[in-house]
């Protein structure tokens, strides 16, 4: 499987990628895009330092000027970007994926993603026409760094973090969230608990993926013994987050896009008066697209990725935007993910409610939602074909995978476009009709699996 993925490059190192793959990568982006500065920022997994390097090097040899940010959460590569007039921004990292993986996210200037269509399919071509050519110099002329710390912590403060009566936990799953949380949470004024905030690449308490439950057991557990208002979890370089109730119980992220709707519409409205646009990921409950539109709310529904979804956002001038993995995306942030005003919109919204999460949970949800089930399996076009041959009666949107509708329930089936997996998400008017219906999608999604 290519390491050329869809919205980025991603792989086990060195097995799946290496270094001279790094090399080469750097070196032939200037064909592609003209670019004079680049600004590199990095996760905490060990490898990244090697990627690092040879990525520099890559660059340098190419004759642009590379400066480096050091460890710092991917949104704030997106900021550098924009704040200090770079032509492309490179994370080196592999998200929520374990450790043994790393990456490289691309950004252009003015935070456009590069994506398959728009550079990595063009890159990978490059890269392999050229992959016996491979002549690494030892020029770091180039290259020099940049302490951002001051100015981006200075630009996350000017989005008013209410929340002065709520205790809260947050959980940097040891990834690069942690860098700068201590000034970044300065001046908030709850009650704050921050756990795993040391960065290690090997991720020695859970995994850096915040939708897998088991990563998750110890901040519900801090949470329930501190009495926490609510728990915020990171992936591995914090461009997303999972939170968590009072309660210990997990907020399906698609609620939360709900929640961010009360922020613009309801408390904030006079601040962002016609750009009423919201984008919700298509897998992604119902209720969430019906309680925002009784907000105001102009909902359309979008496909999943970062890339597709910040490029809509510009083409539509949307407000923010919702992904039932836990990005959020904002028009004041570059049209871009960010966990950090995630929780900053979150925190503001249960500070001047009289309700609880657990209430406007309840208020907000109508239906019986799955959240997302991943099947591993070689066939997935085999899969999805049963499904489309068993289900040709219902309504079929091809936005992003396959999503059939009844006026009862609904499911889409989409391929992973970064793991060796097929995802379904099921949402029914009752719990038996839910289970039912996941029993039976189950049965034949993994008819051939022995």
């Amino acid at each position: 499987m290519s390491v050329f993925k869809e919205n980025d490059i991603r792989g086990l190192f060195p097995k799946e990628w290496d270094k001279e793959l790094a090399f080469l990568i750097g070196n032939y982006l200037p064909e592609i895009f003209q670019i004079d500065k680049i600004v590199i920022g990095r996760d905490g997994r060990e490898s990244s330092i090697e990627i690092l390097e040879y990525l520099n090097l890559g660059l340098a040899t190419a004759g642009v000027d590379v400066t480096e940010i050091g460890i710092v959460d991917t949104p704030a590569v997106y900021f550098a970007i924009e704040n200090y007039n770079f032509d492309l921004g490179i994370m080196i990292t592999a998200s929520h994926n374990p450790a043994g993986y790393n990456g490289l996210k691309i950004t252009g200037n003015t935070s456009n993603p590069i994506d398959i269509i728009s550079g990595i399919e063009a890159l990978e071509k490059l890269v392999i026409l050229n992959k016996n050519n491979l002549k690494i110099t030892v020029s770091k002329d180039n290259i020099k760094f940049l302490d951002i710390k001051s100015e981006y912590v200075k630009y996350l403060g000017t989005f008013h973090v209410k929340g002065q009566k709520l205790k809260a936990v947050f959980d940097c799953s040891n990834g690069s969230g942690g860098k700068f949380i201590d000034s970044i949470l300065s001046n908030f004024s709850g009650e704050i608990i921050v756990i795993n905030s040391e960065i290690d690449g090997n991720f020695p308490n859970h995994g850096p993926n915040p939708v897998l439950k088991e990563n998750l057991k110890q901040i519900q557990e801090v949470i329930t013994e501190n009495k926490a208002d609510i728990g915020f979890v990171f992936d591995g370089d914090a461009d997303r987050v999972v939170m968590i109730d009072g309660s210990g119980e997990i907020i399906s992220p698609d609620l939360i896009t709900a929640i961010l709707g009360l922020y613009y519409f309801k408390y904030q409205p006079q601040s962002f008066e016609g750009n009423n646009t919201v984008l919700v990921d298509i897998r992604s409950s119902n209720s969430i697209r019906e309680y925002l539109t009784g907000l105001g709310a102009e909902v359309e529904l979008c496909p999943a990725g970062h890339g597709k979804i910040k490029k809509i956002m510009r083409d539509k001038k949307a407000l923010f935007a919702g992904e039932l993995s836990g990005h959020y995306y904002f028009m004041e942030s570059f049209y871009s993910d960010s966990a950090w005003l995630s929780i900053f919109r979150v925190l503001s919204v249960l500070s001047e409610e009289t309700k609880t999460l657990l209430e406007l949970k309840n208020e907000i949800l109508q239906y019986h939602f799955s959240g997302e089930i991943s099947f591993q399996i070689e066939d997935k076009e085999g899969a999805i074909n049963r499904l489309l041959n068993q289900f040709n009666d219902a309504l079929i949107n091809n936005l992003d995978g396959y999503r059939f509708d009844y006026s009862d329930w609904w499911f889409i089936i989409r391929k992973s476009g970064t793991e060796p997996l097929i995802r379904l998400v099921v949402e029914a008017k009752s719990e038996e009709i839910l289970n039912q219906r996941i029993h039976q999608l189950t049965e034949i999604i993994t008819k051939d699996i022995i």
